[in-house]
């Protein structure tokens, strides 16, 4: 009898190991009973996927990071502490409920603590704060329930705990050169698709669960195109992937009008007759972005828009070798590209929902559109509620001097203004980051002075105003005002 047992035990497991390898087996989370779906699956349609950084908001005030210390601010924005100084160098931190998840740089790992912790506890790094997850990941990500690790090519899950949920491996990771990779929500994995290989748009991973255990995933690709054409393509068109003329509406005027009245913008466009030219199509330059920020249900990310211009006449004058092809001389003499950059949020709802090879609209957020704001290229920005922060910290042929400047739009009215412009130090060394609180926005700039890495945090009001230097260059909390255009 005890023999029966063990073969049928062994012919269940093998049958399971089989079929598991077996991509029918496999659905989508959206063909589980809806009892299934909502208790074992993330399915938010307002989804916010937290990413690490230097400040994070608690309910009793706020925590951020300064040069590996751990720093709290009451949440009248008044009193700084330094709460934690240790050995263990926090890299950056995130919240989530009721605990607050470190990278802690010497161990390389995810450690956490709980946010209700005595902080004199701190002064010991075993006194409240544990590892989570051990090992060092490409990005970190937590969505309110669990937390996502993209190690190159391997996604994974895991609970709040560090319990691993899955592993597996997503075809569009993380490019090493031209933006860091792909963000997560809930569960899907999307990028900009930079491949010269693959039609241009937007590569999605797709969560697919084990019929006999959806705790085990493997992810299937899709691909969405994101360039609509508004004249037939040419016949060397790479950029062509769904054969569809749009009508050239309200949108495609506005964009082909801001183009055309700031040609001058653009070398290749100064000597061209922009009356003997058609706009052929708009889409997204083959370029992944740096980061994305996922806020209530919306993916945000800022990208370069490619715009296709042609000759009205081109068949005409455009001459075709022996084998009938056309070389890329001919090319030139009648079509050209442009690109602004753009800051655009797309539906993460419309991402999952979306077919394979079907066309996805974007929302462009009104920020500076380079190269039309020539002295505003954006190098990085936060999303907080209907407010994006903007920071641009390039080089401005009007000015003398080199500037970082923040810009805030209000997403709700589309008005855009500079809250904060100083000239660049001498010794400027990287680039500015943002972060957000509740009713906060940090500003931290960063230099390089006698030899040592200097930063300096500039706190404002979550509308922009009311702009308080943190922490000097020196690591002095000297919370005092500042000037917004300096």
């Amino acid at each position: 009898m005890k023999k029966k047992w063990i073969i049928c035990v062994s012919i269940i497991a093998i049958a399971y190991f089989v079929l598991s390898l077996c991509d029918f087996m496999y659905i989508p989370a959206d063909k589980y009973p809806a009892v299934i779906r909502k208790k074992f699956f993330t399915d938010n349609k307002n989804i916010t996927v937290k990413s690490m950084g230097n400040v994070c908001q608690v309910e009793d005030g706020i925590y951020f990071v300064y040069h590996g210390r751990l720093m709290y601010m009451d949440n009248e924005g008044k009193a700084v502490d330094e709460v934690y100084s240790g050995s263990n160098y926090i890299g950056s931190i995130m919240e989530n409920n009721s605990d607050i998840f470190f990278l802690c740089k010497d161990i390389f790992g995810i450690c956490k603590m709980s946010r209700d912790i005595d902080k004199k506890q701190l002064e010991n790094i075993n006194g409240g704060i544990k590892p989570v997850i051990n090992g060092e990941g490409d990005r970190n990500y937590i969505d309110g329930k669990y937390i996502y690790l993209f190690n190159g090519d391997i996604l994974s899950k895991y609970t709040l705990d560090g319990i691993k949920i899955y592993s597996s491996k997503i075809y569009y990771d993380q490019i090493r050169l031209g933006g860091v990779g792909s963000v997560v929500f809930n569960e899907y994995s999307m990028r900009i698709i930079r491949e010269a290989s693959y039609g241009p748009g937007i590569g999605v991973d797709v969560p697919y669960h084990y019929l006999l255990g959806w705790n085990k995933v493997k992810y299937k690709q899709k691909e969405l195109t994101t360039f609509k054409y508004y004249k037939e393509a040419s016949s060397w068109d790479r950029n062509n992937t769904t054969n569809i003329v749009e009508t050239y509406d309200i949108w495609a005027k506005n964009l082909d009008d801001k183009i055309r009245s700031n040609s001058d913008k653009w070398d290749i466009m100064k000597d061209r007759d922009m009356g003997e030219y058609d706009l052929v199509s708009i889409g997204l330059f083959r370029e992944n972005p740096n980061y994305y920020r996922v806020l209530n249900g919306y993916i945000y990310f800022y990208q370069p828009m490619e715009f296709l211009y042609r000759d009205k006449n081109y068949i005409d004058k455009i001459k075709f070798n022996d084998t009938g092809s056309v070389s890329r001389e001919e090319k030139d003499k009648v079509e050209f590209m442009v690109h602004m950059y753009v800051m655009l949020r797309i539906k993460a709802e419309d991402i999952e929902k979306a077919k394979d090879g079907s066309n996805i609209d974007y929302e462009i957020i009104n920020t500076p559109r380079y190269p039309i704001d020539y002295d505003a290229y954006i190098e990085n920005y936060e999303v907080n509620d209907n407010f994006l922060y903007s920071v641009s910290n390039g080089e401005s042929i009007m000015d003398e001097e080199e500037r970082t400047k923040l810009f805030i739009t209000d997403m709700n009215t589309g008005t855009i203004r500079l809250i904060y412009s100083r000239i660049k130090d001498s010794e400027s060394a990287y680039i500015p980051q943002l972060f957000c609180s509740d009713n906060y926005v940090f500003l931290y700039e960063y230099s390089y002075i006698a030899g040592e890495d200097k930063q300096r945090i500039t706190r404002f009001d979550k509308d922009g105003k009311n702009p308080m230097l943190v922490v000097d260059y020196t690591g002095e909390v000297v919370m005092k005002p500042v000037d917004p255009v300096q």
